[in-house]
């Protein structure tokens, strides 16, 4: 393979996470939103909704386990996942570096530099 594909390949990948990461986290939104307008806001335990979840500003409705499980833990951490990785590849990779600035040092120069004593 050559550099340019390598490199083309790289930044899509952290592109494609980042994109991941902002799917999820609307999709958060829009389950609080969801959940808001649909959840019953008594336990239903025919329906096993009887664990209670505070939603949209303070509305108290009642979900399954597995509703509750996707919306404080799995739909989150996918989000979260998918932007550590991103930034991980992308300090490993360099493939979206800060410029030199016209004094010649980069944006994070007072982190990098070597402290002389």
């Amino acid at each position: 393979m050559s550099h340019r594909i390598l490199v083309q390949i790289q930044r899509g990948l952290i592109i494609v996470l980042m994109l991941v990461a902002a799917a999820f986290w609307s999709y958060i939104l829009y389950l609080d939103s969801f959940y808001y307008q649909n959840a019953p806001r008594e336990p239903i335990p025919v329906e096993e909704r009887i664990h209670p979840k505070v939603v949209h500003h303070g509305a108290h409705v009642f979900l399954t386990e597995r509703e509750v499980f996707n919306f404080d833990v799995l739909f989150p951490s996918i989000s979260i996942g998918s932007v550590l990785i991103a930034g991980l590849l992308a300090m490993r990779w360099k493939q979206f570096g800060f410029k030199k600035d016209f004094k010649g040092v980069d944006f994070f120069y007072f982190f990098r530099k070597n402290k002389r004593t």
